[in-house]
């Protein structure tokens, strides 16, 4: 049986996505290590970088994304992992203005529509 996508489904996806890389990066995640690791005392309760859980539909995601163009995936970080508008955060990651982002974007989601449809129905 085919599954049909829609991009509504996939930007809920991403949402997900980057609200939990987001946490990662601002402060909410793992330590690479503790303080204590230079001193050689162990401390209890710190768990590494390496120990980080990552959920299979994220660990999906992030791999569909590293496969597509530089500038989707730069268009997509604008989106859905920095703050602020997307004209704000298109000029932090390098694009000429929001327009370029928006272009971008539409093509990194579409091409991860496709991507999600295949995913699903050679499951």
């Amino acid at each position: 049986m085919t599954t049909h996508i829609t991009i509504k489904q996939v930007r809920s996806a991403l949402k997900r996505w980057g609200k939990f890389w987001q946490s990662r990066e601002y402060g909410k995640g793992f330590k690479r290590s503790s303080i204590s690791d230079s001193s050689g005392r162990p401390t209890g309760g710190v768990m590494g970088a390496d120990a980080m859980s990552v959920p299979q539909e994220i660990e999906l995601i992030t791999q569909l994304i590293a496969a597509l163009r530089p500038e989707c995936i730069r268009a997509i970080r604008a989106r859905y992992l920095m703050s602020g508008t997307l004209a704000e955060a298109a000029k932090l990651v390098g694009f000429d203005s929001k327009r370029s982002a928006e272009f971008w974007l539409v093509k990194a989601e579409r091409s991860l529509l496709v991507e999600f449809s295949t995913n699903l129905n050679s499951e």
